[in-house]
């Protein structure tokens, strides 16, 4: 039997992500800052052990059953209370949704609000799972120019003019991949965009709460006026990210919308690890975990940063992530970033081409996305000199 598959589920560029983790696989002694994994000492292993021992043994066969279609009832509650007292997000006409991590609603916003031929605006660069998502619906990722503070408004409503748009999609806090953080200005500005052209937001957050200073900018959602904004977060980033746990929070009917889908397409969630969460809810002082994260990862980053200002090129730039995971590295113009990316991989060092993360498909970039959360210090000391020194020889 013969047949060709539609072009929208085929379609797939290069995954420098991947590639830079199957080479340096078979590399003794690589060190990776291509992996966005969380930080092994900053997840609460004993806690979660205690969570999983109390949860099995109490009402197990619940366990055993098809749970709710929106999630568990107590974890939806809880996690709707912290939007609400946290991070004064709107009640009214809302709905909240559990999700296999924050990466499912990627697949699910799309397929329930996208049309083939639909415009969605991006960051220039941003999260690759995003912009395929948005592909295999035979939607169009558009990409919107961006400054040190984010999507640049005036692009973006020049895009918006088309009339073809369906949604914004932006990652405002600690963005993936540039660790850039969007002022509260540009947030209202694409809010006014979002407003005058009748545009959803998708305002993707799962490193929101993980912040290096006491300075926090409010979400889009917090000053949702108008029911458009459809905010996503996870508990995979601040407990652990193998128990895949997230949740999607909007307007009522739009939420109702996705539900049906994920129902039909991709069924329930394990209640397991859903309770699994709620136990530790329940049970640990989840603010100070969250506290604990960004310490672990500010310290990271400061290692970094300083091992590079002391060994590497000052033509080079960097973005100054104040949370989150990832930071971005740029090169100046006409240096062979194919060749360093190359030179680095020799010397037993991973990093990600900027190209993995452009919406257009561009196969060029200047600059490199740097994680600085899974290794350990000594490591980070160790690659970060490697990289740095490699500059010198570049720039």
């Amino acid at each position: 039997m013969s047949f060709s598959l539609p072009a929208h589920a085929v379609l797939k560029g290069p995954n420098f992500i991947r590639e830079v983790f199957e080479r340096g696989a078979g590399i003794p002694g690589f060190i990776s800052f291509g992996i966005g994994n969380p930080a092994p000492e900053a997840i609460p292993v004993k806690d979660i052990q205690a969570a999983f021992d109390a949860v099995v043994h109490d009402k197990p066969m619940e366990l055993l059953q098809y749970g709710p279609m929106m999630g568990d009832d107590h974890l939806r509650e809880q996690t709707l209370q912290r939007l609400l007292t946290k991070r004064h997000m709107p009640k009214e006409g809302q709905a909240l949704l559990l999700s296999i991590g924050a990466g499912q609603d990627l697949g699910l916003v799309p397929r329930t609000v996208c049309q083939a031929g639909d415009e969605v605006y991006m960051d220039a660069y941003t999260f690759t799972s995003a912009i395929n998502a948005v592909r295999n619906v035979g939607a169009v990722p558009v990409s919107i120019a961006m400054d040190q503070d984010g999507m640049i408004p005036e692009d973006l409503e020049k895009a918006a003019q088309s009339g073809k748009g369906k949604y914004i999609y932006l990652i405002p806090n600690f963005q993936n991949p540039t660790g850039i953080t969007m002022s509260l200005e540009r947030r209202q500005a694409i809010y006014e965009i979002a407003s005058e052209y009748d545009l959803f937001i998708y305002e993707d957050d799962p490193y929101g709460e993980i912040r290096f200073t006491a300075d926090e900018v409010p979400t889009f959602k917090s000053f949702d006026k108008e029911n458009r904004v459809l905010y996503a977060g996870s508990y995979s980033k601040t407990l652990s990210a193998g128990l895949r746990v997230g949740f999607l929070y909007g307007p009522a009917e739009v939420i109702g919308a996705i539900q049906v889908l994920k129902n039909n397409c991709d069924g329930q969630m394990p209640l397991v690890t859903q309770r699994v969460v709620s136990h530790l809810l329940d049970t640990i002082d989840y603010d100070k975990q969250i506290a604990k994260v960004a310490r672990v990862y500010q310290e990271k980053w400061k290692v970094m940063k300083d091992t590079y200002d002391q060994y590497g090129s000052s033509k080079v730039t960097f973005t100054n992530p104040t949370g989150g995971m990832f930071v971005w590295m740029t090169m100046p113009d006409g240096v062979d970033s194919k060749a360093f990316f190359e030179d680095c991989m020799q010397h037993k060092v991973g990093i990600v081409p900027g190209a993995a993360f452009a919406t257009d498909g561009s196969l060029t970039s200047q600059s490199f996305r740097l994680s600085y959360t899974f290794p350990d210090l000594e490591s980070i000391r160790t690659g970060m000199e490697v990289v740095a020194k490699l500059t010198r020889a570049y720039c």
